[in-house]
């Protein structure tokens, strides 16, 4: 779906959601930057996740902007009608003639624990899932992150995994093993995971 992005920075972002009320945090590749602490590409938009419960609030951080669902590659205005399950993204531009500027995922969970979409056995307690910078950034934990890289097989998302692997902790390394082994069996990464997690106890 070709599409001109002029995408919101993380400082914008972050003061948008400000006095939003409802969990809300960074994710795709901007997430992994702000986890090791720094750039490590240029990023063409910036990917904004919540709940998909809370949406509705998105029309109070994005008052007066042109939204829409994204399902099965097509963009459908969005004014607060019901979703249907397999829509897990909105865009958002200030006004029809603008490039967008934000995508919100949509995720699934409740008060305490954020569910994997594509399996809701794979499951994280929600103060495990988000992580929070210096200035106040929310960001998607890296291994949440690198799950849902693991599907595409792209060498950037192989880059990513690279560069986090001296930052996982054990823990998280296991995580990330077990869920890509049951979403994903035979997966080339888990066997990297684990010799990542044995190595670092």
């Amino acid at each position: 779906m070709d599409a001109i992005w002029s995408p919101l920075s993380a400082a914008d972002v972050r003061e948008r959601f400000a006095d939003a009320g409802v969990p809300w945090w960074t994710a795709g590749g901007v997430a992994i930057d702000l986890f090791l602490g720094w750039e490590t590409r240029p990023h063409d938009d910036i990917d904004v996740e919540m709940l998909r419960r809370d949406r509705m609030v998105l029309f109070d951080v994005f008052s007066g902007w042109d939204l829409h669902a994204v399902s099965e590659g097509r963009l459908i205005a969005w004014t607060g009608q019901d979703l249907a399950r397999d829509v897990f993204g909105i865009w958002g531009r200030p006004d029809p003639s603008s490039a967008w500027a934000v995508e919100v995922m949509l995720a699934d969970g409740d008060d305490t624990t954020w569910r994997f979409r594509r399996d809701p056995e794979i499951s994280l307690p929600l103060a495990d899932l988000v992580h929070v910078t210096g200035v106040g950034m929310p960001y998607c934990t890296p291994e949440v992150q690198l799950l849902y890289k693991a599907k595409r097989n792209r060498p950037k998302d192989d880059a990513d995994l690279a560069r986090c692997l001296h930052r996982l902790a054990p823990s998280q390394c296991r995580w990330l093993a077990d869920a890509i082994a049951r979403a994903q069996p035979g997966h080339a990464w888990i066997p990297v995971l684990h010799h990542a997690a044995e190595r670092a106890t």
